[in-house]
């Protein structure tokens, strides 16, 4: 199909002339086609203003909200510009608001080695220091970072953090363009990485560095005998403890703050940066033994025993075998009474005295009753079956 030119009328003015590109002329009559054809009105307009959709200033505030930008709905909608950032304005603030927000968010702890002190000092590092930092070792101008924030359906929201890496930079083993997103959770001051360079800009170093060696010392201990050491080291110092407690209370609770204050300020903290450190945690956590496990010097102390020279006989000292405490070594003679058991039935004495005791037994006829000189035992019948006079 050739495209025609309109040249003009035509004298008569019946007829249009129109001219093809080869140069050929031509005459269109004005017949009354031709004129209902141009008076028709066109349909493309309308046809747009009926497919969108009019939406309340709250559907504006809700795609805004989302992510949409007021250009990107005015283009969907054909409303004009002005009329949807009467209500996008407020949103775009809330939107930098929780930008800001998550840019607080600590991401570090205070760490002990050189690089982290040299940029953050003895403070924590928050997300906005951090990737100004790490965007920094890439070449990047901080003052080109772009944040921004779009709400999730579940309540969450996406941070961004838009920003164009230099052409010579050295971030290309980092695997993904930019921008760097993270998800926010502002009621629970929670932000978790979503690409790779969330994850890059979050950390001081990156993830791919090799991590050092780790540095252990060995600590030399005996091995513990519980039915040995336990007897052993609960006699020994035994008398000592009362006079030792307040003292040792106050230096296990001193050496226990520095502990924790030490595990503290290595919170988020690889073994092998900080090597004073570790050999400093070694070292408390080489005296944090419990008591159940005596040192060397101790132990041998404890299995010194001296025993005092309260009697003459030293071999009968040595022999006397080691009583449980509340056990006296004090001893009472006993003397053994023959006949007990016919004098405390009332039965004659002399029926069980030997033979050669007759001369005596006729001078004396009359039986003797001898009393006791302690209290008898009943023996097992008698509590079983009761005495005979019962």
């Amino acid at each position: 199909m050739e495209q025609l030119r309109l040249v003009g009328v035509h004298e008569d003015g019946e007829h249009l002339l129109v001219s093809s590109p080869e140069g050929a002329t031509f005459r269109l009559p004005l017949d009354e086609a031709l004129r209902a054809a141009v008076a028709r009105p066109s349909t493309r307009a309308s046809t747009a203003a009926e497919d969108a959709q009019p939406l309340s200033p709250r559907e504006i505030q809700a795609r805004i909200r989302a992510g949409a930008s007021a250009e990107q709905l005015a283009e969907e909608t054909g409303l004009e510009h002005a009329s949807i950032m009467r209500y996008a304005g407020p949103v775009y603030a809330e939107r930098d608001f929780v930008a800001q927000q998550a840019q607080g968010i600590e991401v570090s702890a205070p760490q002990g080695h050189d690089a982290y002190r040299s940029a953050f000092g003895d403070e924590p590092a928050t997300l906005g220091d951090m990737v100004r930092v790490r965007l920094a070792s890439f070449g990047v101008g901080t003052d080109t970072v772009e944040w921004d924030a779009a709400r999730r359906s579940d309540g969450s929201w996406d941070v961004s953090a838009a920003f164009t890496l230099p052409e010579n930079s050295h971030a290309a083993s980092i695997g993904d363009e930019p921008p760097a997103r993270w998800t926010f959770h502002p009621s629970r001051k929670l932000l978790q990485n979503t690409n790779r360079w969330s994850q890059v800009l979050s950390e001081l170093e990156p993830l791919d560095s090799p991590l050092t060696a780790r540095r252990l010392t060995a600590v030399k201990d005996r091995p513990f005998d519980v039915e040995a050491d336990a007897d052993v080291e609960s006699a020994a110092t035994a008398p000592s403890a009362a006079e030792d407690a307040p003292g040792r209370e106050t230096d296990e609770s001193r050496a226990q703050d520095e502990f924790l204050d030490l595990l503290r300020s290595r919170r988020g903290q690889r073994l092998g940066d900080d090597e004073d450190g570790d050999d400093q945690l070694a070292e408390m956590l080489a005296k944090g033994i419990p008591a159940a496990h005596p040192r060397d010097e101790e132990y041998a102390g404890h299995h010194r025993f001296e025993f005092a020279d309260d009697s003459e006989d030293e071999s009968a000292n040595e022999a006397l075998p080691r009583l449980h405490d509340g056990v006296s070594t004090d001893t009472s003679d006993i003397t053994v009474v023959p006949n007990l058991r016919a004098v405390r039935y009332g039965e004659p004495a002399d029926d069980a005295s030997p033979a050669g005791d007759g001369d005596e037994q006729g001078e004396d006829t009359a039986p003797k009753k001898q009393k006791p000189k302690r209290s008898s035992v009943p023996s097992w019948d008698e509590i079983v079956f009761g005495k005979k006079s019962d």
